[in-house]
């Protein structure tokens, strides 16, 4: 009869083999938030490995967000969060990541389309939430970090405006990882204010619902990002 826990073929890193299992299992609904995952010592035997790693397999687990860790209580399977989504995202794309531009241009193609759906989409509260946004970094063109953190508050409210969560999620998740970019591109003075300005142009588009116009502002903002952060890392080195 199938257990969430069918024994595994010895092999190298047999640990990621158990990660995976488990995770598949977690996905598929087998193991459900709050059930709790055997005993270390009762994996170790199933699985016939050591018990170093079981323990590190559960490490993995717990860092993906999928497992909870109760000292003196167990491991319960988590419940999983927009947080928990996005930390995974961002692990696995770290690992496949090349250069920050792929991120760039990623972020180009998919916040476009944001724009353009939330304008038909957002309602009132979000617009009110979107233009309160853009008063705080008017406010905080002298505060690189804090201008950063209501930046991204800003692209994740549009994301939202669209009222789809898969692109609330993708969107989170790259502006997390360019956060460390766009926070030195920030200390320049004049890309604050030219932000302020895009992003004004982007609330006055939805504020019309004119999705074209938002569609442009964006990709008009996000042009001028890259170019920015691609003089900030200054040229390409010359290959043969």
């Amino acid at each position: 009869m199938h257990t969430p826990f069918d024994p595994l073929r010895p092999k190298d890193r047999l640990y990621q083999e158990v990660v995976d299992h488990v995770q598949a299992e977690i996905l598929s609904g087998a193991l459900k938030p709050g059930d709790r995952i055997p005993a270390e010592r009762e994996l170790a035997q199933h699985f016939r490995m050591s018990r170093a790693a079981v323990r590190e397999a559960i490490k993995s687990l717990a860092e993906k967000g999928l497992v909870e860790v109760h000292v003196g209580k167990g491991t319960f399977v988590a419940t999983l969060t927009t947080d928990h989504v996005v930390q995974s995202m961002s692990l696995l794309l770290r690992d496949a990541l090349n250069t920050p531009e792929h991120l760039q241009e990623a972020r180009e193609i998919i916040e476009v389309p944001i724009a353009r759906l939330a304008a038909h989409n957002r309602t009132e509260e979000q617009l009110e939430r979107l233009r309160a946004l853009l008063g705080a970094m008017e406010g905080q063109r002298h505060m690189s970090r804090s201008f950063i953190e209501t930046d991204s508050d800003f692209h994740y409210e549009l994301a939202r405006a669209t009222g789809n969560p898969v692109l609330e999620i993708v969107s989170r998740t790259l502006l997390t990882m360019l956060r460390s970019e766009r926070v030195f591109m920030v200390g320049f003075r004049d890309e604050i204010h030219g932000a302020i300005g895009s992003h004004g142009q982007i609330v006055a588009a939805l504020e019309e619902q004119d999705a074209d116009a938002a569609g442009r502002a964006m990709a008009a903002h996000l042009s001028h990002v890259s170019a920015v952060l691609r003089s900030l890392r200054g040229p390409a080195p010359i290959t043969d």
